[in-house]
């Protein structure tokens, strides 16, 4: 499984359920993910990106997303 597919599974569960190992996260969070791995929690996407960054350089790892509903594009 490549890091982009973990870390999409882990945001898909806390989207859905709030929750990853027993840890709650809250709508509006912004969470910041590597290697399928919680690395941050902060109030927004900014902060963040910084902590993710400061962590992996490499703009083409990670995952940043905002905790919340999952929201279906529909395209007609």
């Amino acid at each position: 499984m490549s890091e982009a597919e973990m870390n999409q599974r882990v945001a898909e569960q806390i989207g859905d359920t709030g929750r990853l190992n027993g840890r709650q996260f809250r709508r509006g969070e912004c969470v910041a993910l590597l290697d399928g791995n919680v690395v941050a929690v902060a109030e927004n996407l900014e902060a963040a990106v910084r902590a993710l960054r400061a962590m992996d350089p490499n703009p083409r790892r990670g995952m940043v997303f905002e905790v919340g509903p999952r929201v279906t594009d529909v395209i007609r």
